[in-house]
């Protein structure tokens, strides 16, 4: 596999056939003072462009150097909007869930969804995994103390019948 230079902006503009034509040099100058011609380049005219010898633009190098915040422009893109996080969310219904299965068990279906919302939290790169984690944990211990509940419940109800 052989790698290819990508050509000079000089190269695709004569390509294009949008090389402007180069302007009239001044007598003292001479062929020899010509950048072309080997000269020492002291004369160079400044409305001819050189090849692309592959140097950064300012801004880019100032951006590199020191940051965008020296720099910013409005050509800079604008960052995007952060996404908001499920880990919180998934917490909350948590915490509510094994509250409430402390004194009923008949909102398991709380402490389930509060699971499912830790799972998806997990799941997403930028939600924090240690609210996440303690979200798991309470929305199973929240089952757990649901499902006691009920278990100890329905014999209950039984008795009461007979």
């Amino acid at each position: 596999m052989s790698t290819q230079e990508p050509p000079s902006r000089r190269e695709r503009r004569a390509a294009d056939g949008t090389v402007p034509p180069l302007p009239p040099m001044p007598a003292s100058a001479g062929p020899a003072a010509s950048p072309a011609a080997g000269g020492g380049g002291e004369n160079r005219n400044p409305l001819v462009e050189d090849e692309d010898d592959g140097r950064l633009p300012t801004a880019q190098l100032e951006m590199a150097a020191f940051g965008p915040h020296l720099v910013a422009g409005e050509w800079l893109p604008a960052a995007p909007p952060k996404r908001r996080s499920v880990a919180p969310w998934a917490l909350g219904t948590a915490i509510v869930a094994l509250v409430a299965a402390v004194f009923v068990g008949w909102l398991l279906p709380l402490g389930v969804v509060a699971v499912v919302l830790a799972l998806v939290s997990l799941r997403r790169r930028h939600d924090s995994r240690l609210i996440a984690g303690w979200a798991l944990a309470l929305g199973l211990l929240a089952i757990v103390y649901s499902a006691g509940w009920l278990l100890w419940t329905l014999p209950q109800l039984d008795a009461l019948r007979a």
